[in-house]
């Protein structure tokens, strides 16, 4: 079973009015529990609905959420209850920060569920943690921070509730390299300790390819094709005929390929393509 599963969802924007317009259309996909699955698509694929249907924070027009086989609407004064469950970082995270600390910021959601002083403080340092938040920004006001100590706040104020599903909209847009490793390689280690499922939206195929484990491909308003990063990446040509970019060293493998260099394995991340070349070198190093 998965952890997460779309079932037949269609959702209308402004359903009745001479502006309604088809969003998804009848969309059924999975995603499995202790793994990343990459969510990826153009502009106006649907992808950004769909991230709203996760948690409840818009219901479908037809069709159904489960989270473990249950759907999330069938009690719908609930539904709070759910984004307890089901954690979304929206893609600009200023707009989730409002408290007067950073500290505070992080436990809004755990003091929502009840918890002991004791067990925030405990979850509050736990998500700082994993983010890269040090003591002395948890004093800081949020809005003295930069774009990038933002993100890392919002997805710490969702990690303090530890949800069972994380969703992440784009977590890392605009970061340097060093900062997109930080976050996402920290997220991947909260993931392998936790055993939580992780939803990731980027528009970065390079994030993709190195840290998802699965990835679902969305067009025109439904899913085109999913599969493992490497069944996906493999299928270039494809993404590339929706409108989608591929890794920028699949490029190059490509085009070495082109040149009569005949690499093979995994032609989807740096080290995948070193490998590649390396076998063909008879094992000397770069």
């Amino acid at each position: 079973m998965y952890k997460l599963e779309i079932k037949n969802v269609s959702f209308l924007y402004s359903k009745g009015t001479p502006f309604e317009r088809l969003a998804l259309d009848n969309v059924s996909v999975g995603f499995e529990n202790g793994k990343i699955t990459g969510l990826i698509g153009h502009t106006g694929s649907g992808k950004s609905t769909l991230v709203n249907l996760l948690n409840g924070l818009n219901k479908p027009t037809e069709g159904q959420v489960l989270l473990d086989g249950e759907d999330i609407w069938a009690k719908p004064s609930q539904i709070s209850k759910i984004r307890f469950k089901v954690g979304l970082v929206m893609q600009y995270p200023e707009y989730q920060l409002f408290d007067e600390t950073v500290r505070e910021d992080i436990a809004f959601g755990p003091k929502n569920q009840g918890l002991s002083k004791e067990e925030i403080d405990a979850r509050v340092a736990e998500a700082a943690a994993f983010t890269g938040i040090d003591e002395e920004m948890l004093s800081k006001s949020p809005f003295e921070l930069s774009g990038g100590q933002k993100r890392r706040v919002a997805i710490a104020g969702i990690l303090a509730m530890r949800p069972e599903v994380l969703v992440l909209d784009e977590p890392a847009a605009g970061l340097d390299p060093k900062g997109r490793r930080e976050i996402l390689g920290g997220l991947c280690e909260y993931v392998r300790q936790t055993g939580i499922t992780l939803i990731l939206v980027s528009h970065s195929m390079e994030d993709m390819a190195h840290y998802c484990d699965n990835v679902v491909v969305m067009n025109d308003a439904g899913v085109y094709r999913t599969g493992t990063v490497e069944e996906i990446f493999n299928r270039a040509e494809e993404l590339k005929s929706i409108g989608l970019n591929i890794p920028e060293v699949s490029k190059i493998a490509a085009k070495l390929k082109e040149m009569g260099m005949p690499l093979e394995g995994t032609l989807y991340t740096v080290e995948g393509v070193k490998e590649a070349i390396l076998r063909l070198l008879g094992g000397r190093d770069l």
